[in-house]
């Protein structure tokens, strides 16, 4: 029997070995320790998410679980979820994102200008982790002296998370948990939102309505909450592990320095080869067969993104690195109806992050140890040093 905690540090240090066996062995496998199913395999994982009725995005079946008492729309079903996220898809429209690329691009130029001169920094602490948290900040429109505090919450939370992980009642109650934290901040911003509407997305929630309803309290915080967090550490993490990518592939990096049209191409790599997210959580809401396996009503399932994106049933020669990789089925951003709302600002944010990295630090190094991000269902880093010039 194959042992697998995703939650275990030396997993995550080197995940893709078990992996392999996984899909090779136990393609759906019972974890009863941690009480779940973890789906590897392509084929099944993308069964899963194209099958909301079946593999339902609740954490509960009977409402019971203390982190739907903040209703993010990745916790919500269709139809309900659909509403929902017509609602905000507004906000991430083609044209809306494309008029973000200015912004993004004087933000990441700002902060290389910061650290450019002195031959060294964190590029985690400098550019990864504040470039993101700035953009979506400035989108929802909160405070630009609060972000720090944003990043810091959502980093909290991005531990805390993967499959048998709870948020504990008492939590709830007190106001410690960061998810309630940033709950009760947003609560108080959106009230003064109320008195003060700006062109910004909070605002534009508040006057938002479906079927004439305008949204809950609870509903509006989800939102936010939600935004802050994806916004924040799935960019992060992909930025990250894309320079370590390229500081291992030097040769790859040499191909994107001499045409920087691929790197949209090399992003997509990025997200099959490290996946930012590793893996979602599903409840199935009825019996059901898969992978050789039945799964009863109410067992969890931990669909695994990143052993998905390694399988070689799909992707061929999976483990080699590749960034001109084409065709490339990734499953980074998951899949069907709670498809990444995000996706293409996570997109944006990699290529201009890449392509301002390449040009302005073209011969950047990797100069010692870097720092995980010890995550259940996130990959990424803490700290990552670079020397250049």
């Amino acid at each position: 029997m194959i042992e697998f905690n995703p939650h275990s540090h030396a997993l995550q240090d080197d995940p893709y070995p078990v992996y392999r066996e996984l899909r090779d062995q136990s393609p759906v496998l019972r974890v009863d320790e941690l009480g779940f199913w973890a789906i590897s395999r392509y084929a099944d994982v993308k069964e899963a998410l194209l099958q909301p009725s079946l593999f339902s995005s609740k954490r509960s079946l009977d409402g019971s679980d203390p982190s739907e008492r903040t209703p993010m729309i990745v916790i919500v079903d269709p139809p309900h979820h659909d509403e929902l996220r017509s609602l905000v898809n507004r906000a991430f429209t083609p044209r809306r994102i494309a008029d973000l690329e200015r912004r993004i691009r004087e933000i990441t130029s700002s902060l290389i200008d910061d650290f450019v001169e002195t031959g060294s920094c964190d590029l985690w602490r400098d550019l990864s982790a504040p470039l993101p948290t700035i953009v979506i900040a400035e989108l929802l429109g909160v405070p630009a002296r609060d972000q720090e505090m944003f990043k810091e919450k959502s980093t909290a939370i991005a531990t805390q998370v993967g499959p048998a992980m709870k948020l504990e009642p008492g939590a709830a109650m007190d106001g410690t948990h960061p998810v309630i934290e940033l709950a009760i901040y947003l609560a108080r911003i959106f009230e003064e939102k109320r008195e003060h509407p700006k062109d910004d997305l909070m605002s534009a929630l508040l006057a938002a309505e479906i079927d004439g309803r305008r949204l809950s309290q609870e509903e509006l915080v989800g939102f936010a909450v939600l935004l802050l967090i994806a916004g924040n550490e799935t960019t992060t993490n992909l930025i990250s592990n894309a320079v370590v990518l390229l500081d291992r592939h030097r040769d790859q990096r040499a191909r994107l320095i001499e045409d920087p049209s691929r790197i949209d191409r090399a992003v997509e790599e990025f997200l099959r080869f490290e996946s930012p997210v590793q893996g979602i959580e599903r409840i199935a809401t009825d019996d059901v067969a898969i992978g050789g396996e039945r799964l009863r009503r109410g067992d969890k399932v931990f669909l695994m993104l990143g052993a998905a994106n390694r399988d070689e049933r799909v992707i061929e020669n999976p483990d080699r690195f590749d960034v001109e990789r084409d065709p490339n089925p990734h499953l980074g951003f998951g899949l069907g109806a709670h498809f990444c709302l995000g996706a293409s600002l996570a997109r944006l944010e990699t290529r201009i992050a890449c392509e301002e990295i390449l040009s302005r630090l073209p011969d950047y190094r990797v100069s010692g140890p870097t720092r995980r991000l010890y995550s259940g269902a996130f990959r990424g880093l803490l700290s990552l040093p670079v020397e250049f010039g």
